[in-house]
C-alpha cells in the first residue's frame, strides 16, 4: 500500500476533529458499540447517530474509571502516528502537560506544527510561515486537556464497548450533531489511552495512536509558546 502524507489543511482537520470545528478530522476522536449491541466498523457517521439515552451500571462505571485515569495525567510525552483511511498519513512527537497544553511536532517532510496554550490552538505551516488559531474549546482536544475532564451535559455519548481488552468510547458534541464524532481507545487493566479516533462529517476516519508514552516527567513549558515563531501571514478562523 502507498502511503500518502496529509496534505497541511488536512492535517488541521485530521487532528483537530469534528467537534466543533469546522476543519474537523486530525486530533479528535469513533466506533464502538451501543448498550444493545455492536456497530460494524465504520458505521459512525455524525448526524446519523443518535446518543445513548441510558447507561448500565456497568457503562457507568467503566466511564468513571476513564475519567479519574485520564484527571490523574498530569504531563506525558509520547511519539504519535496518525493515519487516514484515505491514505494519509504523518508522525511525529507529542507534548501534553494539563490542563491546557498540547504539542504535535510533526516530522518532516510535514512542515506542521500544532500548539494549545491553554486558551488557543495554533496551526502553524512551517514553510509557508503562516499561523492559524481556533478557540481551544471548540476542538476535541479540549475534552483530554481541560482542567477537569468529566462526561457531562458538554458531551454526548454515542457509544461504549468492552471486549478483548479494550475500552472503547464515542463521543459528540451536543451542539454539532453533525460536526463528526471522536472515539477514546483504551486497553484495559490497567487502563491506558492508546489512541484516538476521528469520524469526520464525510465519513473519514483517522488514528491517532501513541507510541511509548510517557508520564509524569518534566516538561519544558516554552514548547507550548510561540511568539518567537517566524509569522508571515497571521490568521483567525472565522466562525
Amino acid at each position: 500500500m502507498t502511503r500518502r502524507l496529509l496534505p497541511r489543511r488536512k492535517l488541521l482537520t485530521a487532528g483537530l476533529g469534528g467537534l466543533g470545528v469546522a476543519a474537523a478530522s486530525l486530533i479528535g476522536g469513533v466506533p464502538a458499540v451501543r448498550a444493545q449491541g455492536a456497530m460494524p466498523q465504520g458505521a459512525l457517521q455524525g448526524g446519523a447517530l443518535e446518543p445513548l439515552e441510558a447507561l448500565s451500571p456497568d457503562q457507568v462505571a467503566a466511564l468513571s474509571r476513564i475519567e479519574r485515569y485520564l484527571n490523574d495525567i498530569k504531563t506525558m510525552q509520547a511519539r504519535f502516528v496518525q493515519v487516514s483511511d484515505n491514505g494519509g498519513y504523518a508522525q511525529g512527537e507529542l507534548f501534553v502537560d494539563r490542563p491546557g497544553h498540547m504539542r504535535f511536532d510533526y516530522d518532516p517532510p510535514t512542515p506542521v506544527l500544532l500548539i494549545a496554550n491553554g486558551l488557543t490552538l495554533l496551526y502553524y505551516d512551517k514553510e509557508l510561515k503562516e499561523a492559524t488559531f481556533l478557540p481551544l474549546w471548540e476542538t476535541p482536544l479540549w475534552f483530554l486537556i481541560r482542567d477537569e475532564v468529566r462526561f457531562d451535559d458538554n458531551v454526548e455519548i454515542i457509544a461504549i464497548e468492552e471486549a478483548l481488552g479494550t475500552l472503547r468510547v464515542s463521543l459528540r458534541d451536543p451542539d454539532t450533531p453533525d460536526g463528526g464524532v471522536i472515539t477514546l481507545v483504551f486497553s484495559d487493566r490497567p487502563l491506558t489511552l492508546r489512541k484516538w479516533e476521528l469520524t469526520d462529517p464525510q465519513g473519514i476516519e483517522t488514528q491517532v495512536s501513541l507510541v511509548n508514552p510517557v508520564y509524569g516527567g518534566a516538561i519544558d513549558g516554552d514548547l507550548f509558546k510561540y511568539h518567537d515563531l517566524e509569522v508571515h501571514n497571521r490568521r483567525r478562523r472565522e466562525r
